[in-house]
């Protein structure tokens, strides 16, 4: 779904508007939400969280079976791993593949948009798989089972 449709549903746009939107991006080279703020007052807020809902649904399941492309580690440092929630996968046609737990997933989307700067799709892996992954790509003496929910209780504030 894309991020207008995402926003009507939202009840932040009406469908007008998002027409509205798309005839002034024919036009020019500014993203959907830098139009829609503009024109019809879409806060920042709302922008992110309609990306949030449309990243997640286009999220697939972790699949351990691909692997992990070791060229793609050094994107991310541990600290920003075990803080975000995220550990990339792979690239992807120009675009960063990374798994994440469905709760992380709004951190590490941000993450991966403010920080990386890249576009990202995730895959989505239970809690205990993700710390598992983030254990074996990212070790930290003392961080292992249950350290996800400990992290986003000291970061939380900071990264969200």
């Amino acid at each position: 779904m894309r991020i207008g449709e995402m926003l009507v549903r939202m009840g932040v746009l009406t469908r007008t508007q998002v027409d509205a939107v798309l005839t002034e991006q024919e036009s020019s080279s500014e993203p959907f939400g830098a139009i829609a703020e503009r024109l019809f007052s879409v806060s920042n807020e709302q922008i992110e969280h309609a990306w949030i809902e449309q990243t997640q649904e286009r999220a697939t399941l972790f699949d351990a079976d691909r692997g992990v492309d070791e060229d793609v580690r050094d994107l991310v440092i541990r600290r920003q791993a075990w803080q975000f929630g995220i550990v990339p996968l792979r690239l992807d046609d120009g675009h960063l593949v990374a798994a994440t737990s469905r709760k992380q997933l709004p951190r590490a989307v941000r993450f991966a948009t403010r920080v990386l700067g890249m576009p990202a799709q995730f895959e989505v892996a239970d809690d205990h798989t993700l710390e598992q992954l983030l254990a074996h790509q990212y070790p930290v003496r003392g961080m292992d089972k249950g350290m996800l929910e400990g992290i986003a209780g000291l970061f939380g504030r900071k990264a969200a």
